[in-house]
């Protein structure tokens, strides 16, 4: 397809709508997840000293609002992508989003007004022996945590019936696949196929969700005696932690179908392409277990497997995206936009954050780092300055476009102010962890607050960065909204 095609066309106008709202809702979420950020590092560095109920109450909320936020996001805008080529279900959408925002006020209802806070891992005895939240409140925060499951399924059901309809290897861009020799020029394009890959990966996830919930929910109304604690653990960890790799791959889809039009070249499901995507069915769901490696009672192949499927998932991030991202804007006429210079931070940010959890994934740094801010020092740098790039740089992208209303060359500094808070922020979580400085500690020790202290400058450069972008695409985004409604769909 051209790089150059217009978004909007005639038939996609009603599903750009649920895109746009996809979008300002699951990045308005972000933000606020952002502010609680800002609040526990305030906290960290004793200038706000907030009590130990309430970071926890605000860890929880964070860390399960900022995943589920981006993720939605993404999935808004990858959808808006994949409509220029298949069509798909508006309605399937706005009822994915409608159950999604159901289960995440039932999760905000749960922290704030029932003092949950067993965070996102709630691992056993939680949640139903905590010490500052009834029973009811952890049944509250699994039920919206099924909510979110379920919006996952609607929304992946969604996208997968409308890039398969014409056939599912064709999706999965198999032709190219295993007749690599061949004449390709009617394949389709990689965000059709990457938005197959996630759909898929989103629906098996699911099926690990609810091997988790549905056994603790039936503890808790008394038709089982007690869930096996080592199953609970590991099933919640495969869901979490692919949870968090989908959110990067559905963002990724923004990539692949947002940067030709900034370099002005065609990015062509080639070979490489076809088969790093197709291998994420099954490499993704492996690097969960290196939150394993401390449980002396895990099977040995879980542990081996884990190795081999953190190295492995490297081929098709960095050998095939982020080379070929580079390789693409290499000598091309760019167009130095905002939302280019957004998505080429990202890139970076997903090579710094996926080499930190490599090395995690290595048995013995992970001995000594797991346990540290070095964990969120990778998963903020790959999320912060990678997937929060690529979603804020295609709604600042779609909302200029659908409104005719061209990037303004000051708003550049913002774009570089955001990279340089993001990449700030995550150096100092890094460096943290290289001091084995305690991760999920509401209270920090007098010698680690310095750490704290030098990384607030740098997020209250994220919050001015986001407030300029964020004001420019509030003036644009009526205007794009209205204008979908001129496309008949």
């Amino acid at each position: 397809m051209d790089p150059e095609a217009p978004t909007l066309n005639a038939t996609n106008g009603s599903v750009l709508q649920a895109a746009i709202v996809y979008l300002v809702a699951g990045l308005g979420t972000v933000v606020v997840m952002g502010l609680l950020g800002l609040l526990m590092r305030l906290d960290h560095a004793g200038i706000l000293v907030i009590s130990a109920d309430w970071f926890y109450r605000i860890m929880t909320l964070h860390g399960a609002g900022m995943v589920s936020g981006l993720l939605f996001a993404g999935f808004g805008g990858l959808a808006a992508v994949v409509s220029v080529d298949v069509r798909v279900s508006s309605r399937g959408l706005w009822i994915g989003l409608l159950v999604f925002l159901t289960g995440m006020m039932l999760v905000v209802f749960a922290i704030v007004f029932g003092a949950f806070a067993a965070g996102w891992t709630v691992l056993d005895p939680l949640p139903y022996q905590g010490k500052t939240w009834t029973v009811a409140a952890g049944v509250t925060v699994y039920i919206g945590y099924l909510f979110t499951g379920l919006a996952i399924v609607v929304v992946c059901a969604t996208l997968l019936r409308a890039t398969t309809a014409q056939g599912f290897g064709r999706a999965l861009a198999w032709d190219v696949l295993f007749h690599p020799g061949r004449s390709h020029e009617a394949e389709v394009r990689p965000p059709v196929l990457i938005a197959t890959v996630v759909a898929i990966v989103g629906l098996l996830l699911v099926v690990a969700g609810l091997a988790y919930l549905v056994p603790l929910l039936l503890e808790a109304a008394g038709a089982v005696k007690h869930v096996d604690t080592l199953l609970a653990k590991n099933t919640v960890f495969l869901f979490g932690h692919t949870m968090a790799n989908l959110c990067i791959y559905v963002a990724a889809g923004l990539v692949y179908g947002t940067l030709p039009r900034f370099a002005r070249r065609p990015w062509h499901t080639t070979w490489p392409v076809a088969l790093a995507w197709n291998s994420i069915i099954f490499v993704i769901f492996f690097p969960w277990s290196h939150h394993l490696y401390q449980d002396f009672v895990q099977p040995l192949g879980l542990q081996i497997l884990s190795n081999l499927g953190s190295f492995a998932g490297a081929f098709p991030s960095f050998v095939v995206t982020i080379v070929g991202a580079l390789a693409l804007v290499y000598g091309a006429d760019l167009d130095w936009s905002p939302s280019a210079i957004l998505m080429l931070l990202g890139v970076w940010g997903w090579v710094l954050g996926g080499l930190g959890a490599i090395l995690d994934a290595v048995v013995p740094i992970n001995q000594v780092m797991h346990n540290t801010m070095w964990v969120p020092a990778h998963f903020h740098t790959y999320n912060m300055v990678g997937v929060a790039a690529f979603v804020w740089a295609y709604l600042y992208h779609l909302a200029g476009e659908l409104s005719d209303a061209p990037a303004r060359r000051a708003s550049r500094w913002a774009a570089w102010l955001y990279g340089i808070g993001a990449a700030g922020t995550s150096v100092v979580f890094f460096l943290e962890g290289a001091h084995s400085i305690p991760r999920r500690y509401a209270v920090h020790e007098a010698d680690w607050q310095g750490y704290a202290r030098v990384a607030i400058p740098f997020v209250v450069l994220m919050v001015i960065a986001l407030a300029w972008l964020g004001a420019e695409i509030l003036a644009r985004i009526g205007r794009a909204y209205r204008r979908t409604r001129l496309a008949p769909s």
